[in-house]
């Protein structure tokens, strides 16, 4: 039993350390090998191939997703790092957060007339009732909400989380806060991890 989300970070941060890739992982939402794969997991999403538009966080891990969305002619929208403003993305290249920068177009969240089907994060940690622990900023949660109180959220909207095996824990409902939003499933580089609700 963790004592809180802060010991349930430091002990991912350590375990995942051998199979990161840069950046390092301490401090942040770990890229590790294998994300790439996991990232290609999308496609196999039935909401994803109906989807219009995927909102992705700027997370290393989620490099590949990004790709992906716009390879298959979908809008992708981005947040900048700390949430500084939020990004539109319909061609050219969104791996990193410089291509972000550079093909993106800044928006005013309550000027989009859009609605998004799938909200993609990355995690240090998530458990198997889609209980997500992120790095500790917050942003994660923010990101959700904000969208969700513009309207910008499709009705069946799915929350995907790109993640490490290791990252995955039975249960971490006992470190959770009211304002935690919890996914819907999880892509790793060998499976699709659907969470059951209760």
């Amino acid at each position: 039993m963790f004592r809180s989300k802060r010991e349930v970070r430091e002990f991912v941060w350590r375990k995942i350390e051998k199979y990161s890739k840069f950046p390092p992982p301490f401090g942040r939402i770990p890229n590790f090998v294998g994300a790439e794969k996991a990232c290609e997991k999308l496609r196999k999403l039935e909401q994803y191939r109906k989807a219009k538009v995927v909102f992705s966080a700027p997370d290393s891990p989620l490099k590949r997703a990004r790709e992906i969305v716009l390879e298959d002619g979908k809008i992708l929208l981005a947040v900048k790092p700390k949430m500084t403003g939020f990004l539109v993305i319909e061609k050219g290249k969104a791996r990193t957060i410089k291509e972000m920068m550079r093909y993106g177009k800044e928006v005013n969240l309550d000027e989009l007339d859009l609605k998004v089907d799938i909200f993609l994060q990355g995690c240090v940690a998530i458990d198997g009732m889609g209980n997500r622990i992120g790095k500790g900023s917050g942003f994660g949660d923010k990101e959700y909400q904000l969208l969700k109180e513009k309207g910008l959220l499709s009705d069946d909207c799915l929350y995907v989380v790109v993640a490490h095996p290791i990252q995955i824990f039975e249960d971490l409902s006992y470190l959770m806060d009211e304002h935690d939003v919890k996914a819907d499933v999880i892509l790793t580089p060998d499976e699709i991890i659907w969470i059951k609700r209760s």
